[in-house]
């Protein structure tokens, strides 16, 4: 087991540290606070790609490690797209259904881990990161072009930034296929999950019914 201050884990925890940071940039009514904010998820989104590197390198992947990984980038997405609500930048109900998906989730993945079982992430699931990442860059850029900040010469009217697109921008319209494509993987998730709990649950009681007296 790897100590707790090791490499790959500090830069998993810089991650979680990142997501207040985050907020505070994005709600900060300043020109740049959208600008600063991008160049914080970006940095903080290398380190998800670091932190397994370095742990597979050095030999020190752990269950921590994994759960470790995996909940601060739960963390560091779920505040990026509450402070992107609360500004207005992306939808509300877009936030909330990919925080739900979530949560569902790890329920599942807890509840899975009580019985014994490992459910592997599917296709859609692998990619879901990548495509969350990709639109919540494009939705900082619009933002920082909307406050007048260092894209603003992409705030006139016609910009592919800031133009409308029906009803919403070309950012909030890549966040849109985030969405589905989280509920995607979500579905995939759970449909792969439910045959393995229903095994475990039957397994756990046949188990229990042989240790009656």
């Amino acid at each position: 087991m790897p100590p707790l201050w090791a490499a790959p884990n500090l830069l998993s925890f810089s991650r979680i540290l990142a997501a207040p940071i985050l907020y505070v940039l994005v709600a900060w009514p300043s020109r740049f606070g959208f600008f600063l904010a991008l160049l914080v998820f970006v940095a903080a989104s290398i380190t998800d790609t670091l932190d397994g590197q370095a742990a597979r390198r050095l030999g020190m992947v752990s269950p921590f490690g994994v759960y470790l990984d995996t909940t601060a980038d739960k963390i560091l997405i779920a505040v990026l797209l509450v402070a992107l609500a609360a500004v207005h930048a992306a939808p509300g109900w877009m936030a909330a259904v990919i925080i739900a998906r979530e949560f569902l989730v790890t329920g599942l993945r807890s509840y899975a881990a009580a019985l014994g079982i490992v459910i592997p992430a599917g296709g859609w699931g692998k990619a879901k990161t990548l495509i969350t990442i990709a639109s919540l860059t494009l939705v900082l850029l619009a933002g920082d072009a909307s406050r007048g900040g260092v894209l603003s010469a992409q705030s006139a009217p016609g910009s592919w930034l800031v133009a409308g697109l029906g009803p919403y921008t070309l950012p909030v319209w890549a966040l849109l296929v985030a969405v589905i494509w989280t509920v995607g993987s979500g579905a995939e998730y759970v449909r792969g999950a439910v045959p393995l709990l229903m095994a475990g649950r039957k397994s756990e009681a046949s188990l229990a019914q042989t240790k009656e007296p």
